[in-house]
């Protein structure tokens, strides 16, 4: 078998394509596979309708990416012929090997994008692949803008999450739209605006889907609550114990902030190096940090009295019904507007104010657990990359690892 013969098999080539001749350049550790198009054996059809036209001329010559060959890089040389297309003019014709204005074969493609979901870390893809991250982001956004065009628009998205996402330094977010059930992000945009949050909610979710959306889990942001009503506003609104304990959580830390300065100004306080005792969930205290816990309990502590407060709401999301959980919210609230202290009863005020985002869990038993993993890995992203620049890569690289896209080009020679 002749080298050409080989290299033709390995790429898949069939007639009117064919190699012409192979360039090694061992100093380099290239090789440079050159094809060639044959008009005799085929005509040639326009990339817009398929029709066929005449040979106009043929392109400059270009390079394509492949996977090695025996540890050298390979690249594809052709001069692609341009056709006359009696509607469109003349148009340059598809190369079997690669999509439109990419410079990697569909099979180089393929195990980037493999690459990339093992490492999780664009700059290492781009180090061992021996491309710079330039290239390997271009191979992100092609295959990310496949994932989505993929997609199916009729699926039905019952549960649906809204959170934010801090972007860069100062108050700069990002707006996650998660689906529940499949634990996946939809998309992201940029802002927590209730104007991005309706973009977000319009350009993602075909009419149909939105009729068929049965509730958004979220927190207590207003913009999100204006978007939803305006874009679904047939979905119920969903609050879950991960944002509660959070409000919960800061008025037991203020609390203990307060009452710290106070007995530090007095004498010594018993409050001092607690802030984790407080915050943590019992069960996940160390052995000290129990002792100092049940050390703490000796005393007339108002963060104590708070904590307990925050303890007990854990109890709301355990009712059975809908009835259940008023009738434990109205004596929770009652007491905790006795205590008198003034971040429970802020707390206190804005859940009852929020009362039927909550009483809407004991329905559909929704919750923010899944965005607030998804947010975590999308810290992770955010991490590996050392921060982003632009919002574009950001939101790029959140859909190519968390967005559960078809990502890979549908052949490859």
């Amino acid at each position: 078998m002749t080298d050409t013969e080989l290299y033709r098999q390995l790429l898949g080539l069939t007639p009117p394509w064919q190699v012409n001749h192979i360039e090694l350049d061992i100093a380099a550790q290239q090789v440079r596979v050159h094809v060639t198009h044959d008009a005799a054996l085929s005509p040639l059809l326009c990339p817009e309708c398929g029709q066929t036209g005449a040979c106009y001329d043929l392109r400059e010559e270009r390079t394509w990416r492949h996977l090695d060959s025996c540890q050298f890089q390979t690249f594809l040389v052709a001069r692609l012929p341009r056709v006359e297309c009696p509607e469109h003019g003349v148009k340059t014709i598809a190369a079997p090997w690669c999509e439109p204005h990419s410079r990697f074969t569909l099979a180089f493609e393929c195990f980037a994008i493999t690459l990339l979901l093992s490492t999780g870390v664009q700059g290492r893809t781009a180090s061992l692949l021996g491309l710079n991250p330039g290239q390997v982001h271009d191979i992100m956004v092609r295959a990310v803008a496949r994932g989505l065009s993929r997609r199916d628009h009729e699926a039905i998205l019952k549960h649906l999450s809204l959170d934010e996402k801090s972007f860069q330094k100062g108050h700069h977010y990002i707006t996650v739209l998660g689906d529940s059930l499949q634990k996946r992000v939809l998309d992201v945009v940029e802002s927590r605006t209730q104007q991005a949050t309706e973009t977000l909610l319009r350009d993602n979710l075909t009419p149909a889907q939105r009729e068929q959306v049965q509730s958004v889990s979220m927190d207590m942001w207003l913009a999100f609550a204006q978007a939803k009503e305006q874009v679904l506003p047939a979905a119920e609104t969903v609050h879950d114990r991960f944002h509660i304990a959070q409000y919960l959580s800061e008025a037991v830390d203020k609390t203990r902030r307060d009452e710290h300065r106070v007995l530090a100004q007095a004498g010594v306080s018993p409050l001092t190096k607690s802030k984790w005792v407080w915050l943590r969930s019992p069960e996940k205290l160390t052995d000290t940090q129990k002792a100092l816990f049940t050390a703490l309990q000796s005393h007339d502590l108002e963060t104590a009295k708070v904590w307990s407060f925050k303890e007990a709401f854990r109890g709301f999301f355990t009712v059975g019904s809908v009835e259940e959980g008023q009738a434990f919210f109205d004596n929770w609230y009652a007491t905790a507007l006795e205590l008198g202290n003034k971040h429970l009863t802020k707390v206190a005020q804005m859940l009852s104010t929020h009362l039927t985002g909550l009483l809407a869990y004991l329905r559909h038993k929704t919750n923010n657990a899944i965005a607030e993993g998804l947010n975590a890995q999308i810290q992770l992203i955010k991490a590996r990359a050392r921060g982003f620049r632009k919002f574009d890569q950001f939101r790029i690289a959140i859909l190519f690892f968390l967005g559960k896209l078809e990502l890979s080009p549908q052949e490859s020679p």
